[in-house]
C-alpha cells in the first residue's frame, strides 16, 4: 500500500484504544484516516469475539461506498465479504463482513431497534465536522448505550477539520490524537472573481488552468449544485472539445455505477463538477487541481412560520480547508479559491450545524421511542434551540405521533418511526397503506420528498400554469413521472422539462416506499385511488401547510401567519383553499413571501373530519365601522388561519348594546368631545375642580367616562341613536345632589347680561371661564360677573356688530373708563345704525342693533 501520513500514527491509536474506550483523531485532508484507521483497529485485536463488527459512519452515500471499495481495494478484501456499505436503497453486508460503512441515519434507526448494538464492538464517527443532525444524534446515542448497558462498546471521533476539545469532553475528556498533515503540498492559489453566477465562473478558471502546459492531472470543481454543474457543463463544451477532455457530473442524484465511474477514473484528462459531496473521504485518482467556487446550498427551515429555505450561502473555512484537501491525496497539487485572502478573513470558521437550522421532527420522533420525555433534558452535544424542539413537537403532535398533556409516543407513532422516511411522509404512507393503496402513496411520498422532477427551466408544451388548472401539482408530477420512465430516463426529457436524473431517483424512492408499506400493510387494493382519497393522504402529511387564498389568484395566508405566492407555473388556481407542499422563502425577489411551487386543492370539511380538534368556531357581536352599528358575526377557524366569516348574523338588544359600549369605550373622551352638552358641562366640572378643589367633585377619567358611555348605549342598536342620547343626566347623575345644585351655581352654563339675553360661557382648560357678547348688550353692567363663589372673574370678550372681538378684558369698569371711547372712534363710521352712547353706563343695552333716529 502506498504509504500515508496516517500510517506513523496508527500504533498509538490503537494503543490508546486498548487502554480507553474513546478517541479523537484529528488528521489533515488526505493523511488516510477514513481507509487505515478501521482495518487497524480489526487486526489489532482489541475487540471481543462477541462484538467484532466495526461501523463507520460517511455523512454521504457517494462517500460510504467510495470508502468500503477503497477499502477493499487496499486490503484484498472483497466488498460485502470482509468490509461492507449499507445505505439507502442499498446494502451490501455478508456473515463475514467486519467492518461496515454506513450512512449516519441507518446506525440511527439500528440503535433505535437494538440500544445493544449486538456484535458491534466500535462505532467510528468520520468527518464529524459536518455535524449532521444524524451525526449529533449518534454520538449522543451512543454515549448513552456506553453509559448504561455496553461499557465495552469504543466510539472514535475522526475529521481533518474539529476543535477536538468539546468532543474529548463529551466522551468524558478521552484522549486526542492528531496526525502529521498529508503527503504531498497543495498551493493555494487566490483568483477573486465578480461572479455573475458560480457556474459562468468557473469556466474561466477551468480554462486558465487547462493553459497551464505542465500540468496534465484531473480537474475537481467544487459547484453548489446540480444546475450549476449542468450548466458549467454546457460553458465547458467548447474547451472540452479543443483540449480532448472529458467533463464528467459528481452528484448524488447519479446512480452508483454513475458515481463509481468518477473513481475509476482512466483514460485522458477529466474536469470533475461536483457538489459538496466530494468534499469529504473521497480519494479520487489523479486529480491535481481543485476549483472552488466557495458556495453551497444550505437547507434550514424556519420553524416559527413553517416554510423551508434552501439558501446559497459562502462555506467555511472549515470546508475550504477539506475542498482544498482534494488536490494534494496522490501528489502535489493546487487549489484554485474564486475568493480573496480578505473575503476569507470574513468566512465563518465552521459551518452551522444542522441541530441549529434543520427541522428536528425525526431526531425527536426517535427520541420519543428511545424513552426520552423531554428531548430539551436530553443529552445533547449541542443543545438545539428551544424554538426548534417545540415546533418539531408541535408537528409530531399534529400528526398524531405524539399524545395527551405529556405529549407521549402513540402507536400511531410506532408505526411512523417504523417507515425510514421523515414523518410526514411516514404519515402519508401509513394512510395510503391503510386504505389499500401502498403502490400509490409511496409515489407521492417519493415525488414530495426527492429532488423535484419538474426542471427549472421549463420550455414548449412542458410549462406548466396559466391557462391548465387542476387538482394537485403532484398529479401532474405523477403523469411527468410515468412519461420518464416509459422513455428510460433519457436525456432527452429535458426538452419537456423533465430532469431525468430527479426522476430516476424518483422513481427508485417510491419503490422502496412501496416495498417497505408493503410489509407493513399488505399488498393493498386492486383498483386505483380516487383523487380527492389522494388528496387526504397528502393533507394528513401537512396539517401545518394550509394556505387561504386572499386578493388574488397568486398570494395567500398559510397557518401561522405567513403570506405565501403561487407560483405561476402551479395548476391549483381555482382553489380557495390549498397546501403549500414546498413553501421556501426566496428573498432575491424583496418580498416576505414564500414561493410556492407546488400546491395540492383541499376542502373545508376534509379538516373539519381530519383534525375536528384544530377547528373552532366562534361568534361574537362586533361594531362595523363601515355600517356604524354592531353585526354577529360568525368565524371558523383552523388552528390560526381563518377559513369562513359571515358578518350578518342577528344580535339581540343586549349584545348590540354591550358590543357598541365596547367600540365607543376606546374613544370615549373623542365621542364626549363631539357631543356639545356632554362636553360643554365636562368642562364646567373640570372648572370647578380647578377653582374649588375642597368640593370632591369627580374626576371623570378614562374609565368613567367609558361606564358614561356603556350607559348611555343600553337599548340602542347604532351608533346614531347613541349620538342623540342625553348625555347630561348620565354625567350629572355622579355628583351627590348637593353638588349638582352648587354646580349650577358656581359655573353656571350660561349668563344673563343687561340686555336680558342669556349668554352662553365658554369654559377652556386652564383658563377663566370666556364670555363672548356683543359690546352693545353690556350697557350699564360696570361689574365684571365673576364664578366659582366670586373666587375667578369672567374673561369677557366684547364682541362688535360684526361678533368679531374688539376687545377682551376682566375688568368692565376699567374698559368703560378708558377703551370704551377708543373702540367708539374705531366703529361708529362703519357701523352707524348701532348704538355708540356718551355714557355707556347710564345707556340701555340693546339685545339687537336698531336705526338710530
Amino acid at each position: 500500500m502506498t504509504p500515508l501520513p496516517i500510517d506513523a500514527v496508527i500504533p498509538r491509536i490503537v494503543e490508546s484504544l486498548r487502554r480507553e474506550r474513546s478517541l479523537v483523531l484529528v488528521a489533515p485532508p488526505g493523511s488516510g484516516k477514513t481507509t487505515r484507521v478501521p482495518p487497524a483497529i480489526l487486526r489489532a485485536g482489541i475487540l471481543s469475539a462477541e462484538n467484532p463488527v466495526i461501523i463507520m459512519l460517511q455523512p454521504r452515500r457517494v462517500a460510504a461506498r467510495a470508502a468500503a471499495q477503497r477499502i477493499a481495494d487496499e486490503n484484498g478484501w472483497g466488498l460485502g465479504v470482509e468490509v461492507g456499505f449499507q445505505i439507502r436503497f442499498e446494502r451490501r453486508v455478508g456473515p463475514r463482513t467486519r467492518l461496515v460503512v454506513e450512512t449516519e441515519g441507518i446506525l440511527n434507526r439500528q440503535l433505535l431497534s437494538d440500544p445493544f448494538l449486538e456484535g458491534v464492538g466500535c462505532v467510528i464517527l468520520d468527518e464529524f465536522h459536518e455535524r449532521s443532525i444524524h451525526t449529533d444524534l449518534a454520538i449522543a446515542l451512543l454515549r448513552e448505550v456506553r453509559e448504561t448497558v455496553r461499557e465495552d462498546l469504543r466510539i472514535v471521533v475522526m475529521s481533518a477539520t474539529l476543535d477536538a476539545g468539546p468532543v474529548s469532553r463529551f466522551l468524558g475528556g478521552c484522549p486526542v490524537i492528531e496526525a502529521e498533515g498529508r503527503t504531498f503540498p497543495v498551493e493555494v492559489v487566490y483568483r477573486p472573481v465578480a461572479r455573475p453566477s458560480a457556474s459562468e465562473s468557473v469556466v474561466g478558471a477551468v480554462e486558465e488552468v487547462v493553459r497551464d502546459t505542465g500540468d496534465s492531472g484531473h480537474i475537481l470543481v467544487f459547484l453548489p449544485g446540480v444546475e450549476e454543474i449542468r450548466r458549467a457543463g454546457a460553458g465547458l463544451a467548447g474547451v472540452a472539445r479543443r483540449e480532448g477532455l472529458e467533463v464528467l457530473p459528481l452528484h448524488g442524484s447519479l446512480s452508483g455505477d454513475e458515481q463509481d465511474r468518477i473513481f475509476r477514473l482512466g483514460g485522458g484528462r477529466k474536469v470533475i463538477l461536483a457538489t459538496n459531496i466530494a468534499e469529504t473521504s473521497l480519494t479520487i485518482d489523479g486529480v491535481t487541481t481543485v476549483i472552488d467556487s466557495g458556495l453551497a446550498r444550505f437547507a434550514s427551515d424556519d420553524p416559527v412560520r413553517g416554510v423551508d429555505r434552501l439558501e446559497l450561502g459562502r462555506i467555511s473555512k472549515a470546508s475550504a480547508a477539506q475542498r482544498g484537501g482534494r488536490a494534494g491525496r496522490t501528489g502535489p497539487g493546487r487549489c484554485v479559491r474564486l475568493w480573496s485572502e480578505w473575503e476569507e478573513r470574513g468566512m465563518a470558521e465552521y459551518d452551522t450545524p444542522e441541530v441549529a437550522r434543520v427541522d428536528l421532527a425525526s431526531t425527536l420522533l426517535a427520541l420519543h421511542s428511545w424513552g426520552v420525555a423531554e428531548p430539551s433534558k436530553f443529552g445533547w452535544f449541542e443543545t438545539p434551540p428551544v424554538e426548534r424542539l417545540e415546533s418539531a413537537e408541535r408537528l409530531l403532535e399534529s400528526l398524531g405521533a405524539l399524545g395527551g398533556e405529556e405529549r407521549r409516543l402513540t402507536p400511531l407513532g410506532r408505526q411512523l418511526l417504523a417507515i425510514p422516511a421523515h414523518p410526514r411522509m411516514a404519515r402519508l404512507l401509513t394512510a395510503a397503506s391503510e386504505a389499500g393503496y401502498p403502490q400509490e402513496g409511496a409515489a407521492l411520498a417519493a415525488l414530495l420528498t426527492e429532488k423535484d422532477i419538474v426542471g427549472r427551466q421549463m420550455s414548449g408544451e412542458a410549462k406548466r400554469g396559466g391557462s391548465e388548472r387542476g387538482l394537485s401539482d403532484l398529479f401532474n408530477r405523477l403523469d411527468l413521472l410515468a412519461e420518464a420512465e416509459g422513455r428510460k430516463f433519457s436525456g432527452l426529457l429535458r426538452d419537456r422539462g423533465i430532469d431525468p436524473l430527479a426522476a430516476r431517483q424518483v422513481s427508485r424512492a417510491r419503490d422502496e416506499f412501496a416495498r417497505i408499506a408493503r410489509r407493513l400493510h399488505g399488498s393493498g387494493a386492486g383498483d386505483e385511488p380516487d383523487e380527492a382519497m389522494m388528496l387526504r393522504w397528502v393533507l394528513m402529511a401537512y396539517p401545518d401547510r394550509v394556505v387561504k387564498r386572499r386578493g388574488s389568484e397568486a398570494t395567500g395566508v398559510m397557518t401561522g401567519g405567513r403570506g405565501v405566492r403561487l407560483s405561476a407555473e402551479s395548476v391549483v388556481r381555482d382553489h380557495e383553499f390549498y397546501l403549500a407542499l414546498d413553501p421556501r422563502e426566496d428573498r432575491r425577489g424583496g418580498t416576505l413571501e414564500a414561493k410556492v411551487r407546488m400546491a395540492s386543492a383541499l376542502r373545508v370539511e376534509w379538516l373539519e373530519e381530519l383534525f375536528p380538534g384544530s377547528m373552532r368556531n366562534e361568534r361574537s357581536v362586533e361594531f362595523d365601522e363601515e355600517r356604524s352599528r354592531p353585526v354577529g358575526v360568525t368565524r371558523l377557524w383552523y388552528r390560526d388561519l381563518l377559513l369562513r366569516e359571515d358578518r350578518n348574523a342577528k344580535v339581540d338588544l343586549l349584545e348590540a348594546a354591550d358590543a357598541l359600549a365596547v367600540a365607543i369605550r376606546l374613544r370615549a373622551v373623542e365621542f364626549l368631545r363631539e357631543n356639545d352638552e356632554g362636553s360643554g358641562w365636562l368642562a364646567r366640572l373640570e372648572f370647578l375642580r380647578g377653582a374649588m378643589p375642597e368640593g370632591g367633585w369627580p374626576d371623570f377619567d378614562i374609565e368613567a367616562l367609558g361606564e358614561v358611555v356603556s350607559v348611555a348605549c343600553v337599548g340602542k342598536r347604532t351608533l346614531e341613536e347613541v349620538r342623540k342620547t342625553p348625555l347630561v343626566p348620565i354625567l350629572r347623575s355622579r355628583l351627590t345632589h348637593a353638588q349638582s345644585r352648587a354646580m349650577d351655581d358656581l359655573a353656571p352654563e350660561g349668563l344673563v347680561v343687561p340686555s336680558g339675553n342669556r349668554i352662553r360661557l365658554s369654559y377652556q382648560a386652564g383658563g377663566p371661564p370666556i364670555l363672548a357678547v356683543r359690546l352693545q348688550e353690556l350697557f350699564g353692567w360696570t361689574e365684571t360677573p365673576r364664578l366659582a363663589g366670586g373666587r375667578v372673574p369672567v374673561l369677557v370678550h366684547l364682541l362688535g356688530p360684526n361678533y368679531r372681538p374688539v376687545q377682551v378684558t376682566d375688568d368692565l369698569q376699567s374698559f368703560w373708563a378708558t377703551a370704551y371711547f377708543q373702540v367708539r372712534k374705531d366703529l361708529r363710521a362703519r357701523y352707524p345704525r348701532h348704538a355708540w352712547p356718551d355714557d355707556p353706563l347710564t345707556a340701555r343695552a340693546e339685545a339687537k342693533g336698531s336705526r338710530r333716529p
